[in-house]
């Protein structure tokens, strides 16, 4: 006499995942790089940093000088331009 006898296997469904290779990180890494300064003033900003967490100047003065460092980097480069474009000399105004 045979008795049928439920057998329950388990059945699991692996799913194939891609995982990011090495290109991939190296293209986040060079997409970062470009957006960092150059590595002097990359020292400066986190010297101020440094300066402000240990409190030899309070963290707003820290965030002028950055910031304001930074706007006179741009103007002089897009002065720089304007000179160039003007003959190599800064435009002079004249008095009434």
């Amino acid at each position: 006499m045979e008795v049928p006898v439920p057998v329950l296997s388990p059945h699991m469904k692996v799913m194939r995942i891609p995982m990011p290779g090495m290109s991939y990180v190296g293209d986040a890494g060079r997409l970062m790089a470009g957006y960092l300064p150059p590595p002097e003033r990359l020292a400066f900003y986190g010297g101020l940093g440094i300066a402000a967490v240990l409190g030899a100047i309070d963290w707003p003065v820290a965030t002028a000088i950055g910031l304001g460092t930074l706007i006179a980097r741009r103007t002089g480069r897009s002065m720089g331009a304007m000179r160039t474009r003007s003959g190599g000399r800064p435009a002079t105004a004249t008095r009434a």
